[in-house]
């Protein structure tokens, strides 16, 4: 495949994705193909339209854990609102009939999950499916690689048809170039490799509620190896085919990226990058051909504004993969686009480079790639970088294959500052002893760490609002996501825009004060102090008598804030959480139903949380974004089948 038809440009994706229209809360559609009837192994089609994915009540898609350590997952940029234009929004395209419903509309980026999964390591994925009052079939299907230019339907259809799964609630078929494969519950009348329709209508599943058995999918690899998917890109879809209409619908998809190992991205500027030393970096991935990366200040909500040329959109070559959905929406500059959109926050300015695919306000990201293993990141623009504390997004491609996706923080800061730890004496006779007062840092601290883990020397780090900060002391064991000792750890307060919302209904109220602890997913044995400092003025417009303050932490996959063992000191004005480990925790109140712990105004040493769960693995609705990708690249495919001759 050539790289042009590899690399969809990311203005592209980024607008696509975003076509929630009203139609589609009243079940409808939001975007609809219409051209010649094709036809191949008794499947004609002559329309593809599609649900709209954002509306998750009507449509929705769920990855999950097949096997043990078998996902990864990243976390996106905050968006507010986010605009988008298509001019003109309908028209026709190569005798071709292609209608974007609603061209203009504004989305709230809030409402729009923000994290999303990979597999890092080869494995039938598992998942849920949901749309209500429908039935359909649920595919798995492994994106064409290297089609010609000139692929016509029938070609498509091949290449398409070479690798995929259908499922069952009770069984799985696995075709490839030799022959299909059953596993499960299923009679081989069930299935004609040469009718496709007859295929699909024999298979048909409710999908109110479809969810994929992880433990057939085990068995089915264990029993029949040749059925565990090679590493590639690959798209789960339900659809519902109308063979009276010759109509395909979409009611649902999810575009599935599967790693052959989960790599870290190589960052060699450390970690904080102190802007003063003048020092170029370099983002990396082993074994990578190219490498694309892009540095995004978290913290902030971004405002997306985008205008689509749809006549340029139609001249380009309409992708039949969903490889580079990382890439796109992280955003490779340098590649001509027929999208113009731009992320804007603070009102800061915005220097719009037409050549440049993705514009951030200045001193809020920057981004690029090269064709090599990395890429560098020039110390001058490093320079031009607000200090605080970044996302770095990256991904790595060899021969065109995406090989590997990371994401970390990176805090960046103006001056590098000069340790200033102090040790107290404490002399007297008898053999006196010495002893180390804990390290100090604002936002990211450095641990001083052992081989396995252990702390060995203890360290404080301030959010940096004199409110919020992070005691780790000596002894405590403090592993990465990946289990590996833990180096670095920062804390940033959040403004209260930015936060996960408070679900209606709830008895506890925000009290003024969140914080974002990284890395994600980092644990702690026994556990970590978080203690808040309120100010007076603060504290005196509290109820205590009738209120109770206590830390929560926010579970992204029930969507829930749950409690974290928490004790108040009135005399100290502080409040005193464990954490076992990092997530997002903010401060509320609620009503007294039992009695609060409350010190007579000495320290506790932190104990171990027996009461607080682990973070469980991402959300159960991944990254809404990337299924409206899917669903837009699906129904794009439909358009490319019908309009090659």
């Amino acid at each position: 495949m050539t790289q042009q038809r590899r690399y969809l440009l990311p203005g592209v994706i980024l607008a696509l994705l975003l076509l929630p229209v009203v139609a589609a809360a009243t079940g409808g559609t939001y975007i609809t193909v219409e051209g010649d009837v094709k036809e191949y192994k008794k499947l004609c089609i002559g329309t593809v339209d599609a649900l709209d994915p954002l509306h998750v009540s009507n449509t929705l898609v769920t990855l999950g854990s097949t096997e043990t350590g078998d996902l990864d997952e990243f976390e996106y940029p905050l968006f507010g609102d986010i605009v988008r234009e298509f001019d003109p929004a309908s028209g026709t395209y190569h005798g071709v009939d292609v209608t974007v419903h609603y061209p203009e509309k504004t989305v709230d980026g809030r409402t729009l999950p923000c994290e999303y999964r990979v597999y890092v390591k080869p494995t039938i994925p598992s998942f849920t499916v949901k749309v209500p009052g429908r039935c359909g079939n649920v595919l798995l299907i492994k994106v064409p690689e290297n089609l010609p230019e000139g692929a016509t339907f029938t070609e498509l259809f091949k290449a398409a048809s070479k690798e995929g799964y259908l499922f069952k609630s009770d069984a799985i078929i696995y075709m490839n170039q030799t022959g299909i494969t059953a596993h499960g519950t299923i009679s081989s009348d069930d299935y004609d490799v040469n009718n496709l329709t007859y295929t699909l209508l024999k298979n048909e599943v409710n999908l109110n509620c479809f969810q994929t058995r992880a433990n057939l999918a085990r068995s089915m690899m264990d029993a029949k190896p040749y059925t565990r998917p090679e590493a590639g890109e690959y798209l789960i879809a339900a659809v519902e085919y109308d063979s009276d209409c010759d109509t395909m619908h979409l009611l649902a998809a999810m575009p599935v990226v599967i790693l052959d190992g989960n790599q870290a991205v190589g960052w060699d500027g450390g970690d904080p990058y102190y802007q003063d030393q003048n020092k170029d970096v370099n983002v990396s991935f082993s074994g990578a051909d190219k490498v694309a990366y892009a540095l995004v200040k978290e913290g902030t909500r971004y405002a997306l504004s985008m205008t689509v040329d749809t006549g340029k959109l139609a001249e380009q070559s309409i992708p039949v993969s969903a490889a580079d959905l990382v890439e796109m929406l992280r955003t490779i500059a340098g590649e001509a686009s027929p999208v113009t959109y731009t992320l804007c926050c603070d009102g800061s300015p915005v220097d719009v480079d037409v050549h440049s695919g993705f514009v951030t306000a200045e001193g809020y990201g920057c981004s690029g790639y090269a064709n090599a293993s990395s890429v560098t990141v020039a110390a001058a623009t490093l320079k031009t970088l607000k200090p605080g504390t970044y996302s770095l997004y990256a991904q790595g491609l060899d021969d065109n294959r995406v090989i590997a996706i990371d994401q970390k923080s990176i805090t960046i800061a103006a001056v590098a500052p000069t340790p200033t730890p102090t040790s107290t004496q404490h002399h007297g006779g008898g053999g006196g002893g010495g002893g180390s007062a804990p390290s100090s840092y604002t936002e990211t601290g450095t641990l001083k760490i052992s081989s396995s883990g252990t702390v060995l020397r203890s360290i404080i780090v301030k959010a940096g609002d004199n409110v919020g900060s992070l005691l780790v002391p000596i002894g405590v064991k403090a592993l990465d996501a990946n289990g590996n000792p833990l180096t670095n750890i920062s804390l940033t307060p959040l403004s209260s825009d930015t936060m996960p919302a408070v679900p209606g209904g709830a008895v506890f109220q925000f009290a003024g004060f969140v914080y974002e602890a990284k890395p994600k997913a980092a644990t702690f044995g026994p556990g970590i102090t978080l203690t808040l400092k309120l100010p007076e003025d603060v504290w005196n417009t509290l109820d205590l008598p009738d209120q109770q303050l206590t830390v929560k932490w926010c579970n992204k996959e029930t969507g829930q804030w749950e409690d974290v063992p928490t004790t108040t000191s009135q005399s100290t004005r502080s409040v005193d959480a464990t954490l076992t480990h990092f997530s997002i925790f903010a401060l509320f109140t609620e009503p007294v139903t039992t009695a609060t712990p409350v010190d007579t105004g000495t320290s506790a040493t932190p104990t171990t949380a027996t009461g607080e769960e682990q973070p469980a693995e991402g959300l159960p609705i991944t990254m809404i974004l990337f299924v409206v990708t899917a669903v837009i690249i699906v129904a794009a495919v439909g358009y490319y089948f019908m309009t090659r001759k």
